[in-house]
């Protein structure tokens, strides 16, 4: 499961993830402005909270991209209310292609989640808290997670349009299996493309949705403050130098 991550970017990271997005699109559009007005700072985004994502597969003019605040946790077109958003933070890739809720989005409705890091949490055995950990890109450059979207109609709000999201999972890389049993789809530059290209078979890429290879991600340990969504700050994502070290990750 991916239920936890941040979006803190500086300036050059909204530069590689304005290279990554016109080469995806073969556009060459100053997208600085869109994003940076877009990106607001969470360093502890939870279900049910308002993160930006990025699409280029549905309803979008002269090549721009969509930017925008979507909620964490899909909420299908048909759905009556909001109840089962929760659960359906994520999407397992084993199975996007054939559940109700996710087939015809993940053929039509695709997105990219930019992150600085995810969160994970690890059982530590004779412990009844889990150890949290932040998980990144060894080189430090922003994270491109895999998802699907869908636009709902709010009867309680004049029906007024709510996009909201599910992120991709799969089973875990070598590097992640001692925290967790899943992981996110991350997607690397050169398969962005076709990601967002509307034409593109689903089988094929159902077919690539695999985990990362080893190498590309570093993690370690922070503070279970993490653990309430009520708190959103840097400290959330700095080493926890205080835990005593535990099993394999210490």
């Amino acid at each position: 499961m991916c239920g936890r991550f941040a979006q803190v970017f500086q300036i050059e990271d909204l530069e590689h993830i304005e290279r990554i997005i016109n080469q995806a699109l073969g556009i060459d559009k100053e997208l600085i402005e869109l994003f940076a007005t877009n990106f607001k700072p969470t360093y502890n985004a939870s279900p049910t909270q308002y993160p930006t994502i990025i699409s280029a597969t549905d309803n979008h003019t002269n090549g721009m991209p969509i930017v925008t605040q979507a909620h964490f946790g899909l909420i299908p077109s048909w759905s009556k209310d909001r109840s089962r958003a929760s659960s359906m933070i994520n999407a397992r890739s084993e199975t996007i292609e054939s559940k109700r809720s996710f087939a015809s989005l993940f053929r039509s409705r695709r997105c990219i989640l930019p992150v600085s890091g995810f969160f994970e949490w690890q059982r530590i055995p004779g412990e009844k808290t889990k150890q949290p950990w932040y998980i990144k890109r060894a080189d430090s450059l922003p994270m491109m997670l895999a998802g699907i979207w869908d636009t709902w109609l709010d009867p309680e709000h004049g029906h007024s349009e709510v996009d909201s999201f599910s992120l991709i999972t799969c089973d875990a890389n070598d590097f992640m299996s001692d925290i967790h049993h899943r992981m996110p789809i991350i997607l690397e530059p050169e398969s962005i493309s076709s990601w967002c290209d509307r034409t593109s078979e689903p089988r094929e890429l159902a077919d690539r949705l695999v985990s990362a290879p080893d190498g590309v991600l570093a993690a370690h340990r922070v503070s279970r403050k993490v653990n309430s969504a009520k708190n959103n700050d840097p400290s959330l994502i700095e080493p926890d130098l205080d835990t005593p070290p535990a099993g394999l990750w210490g």
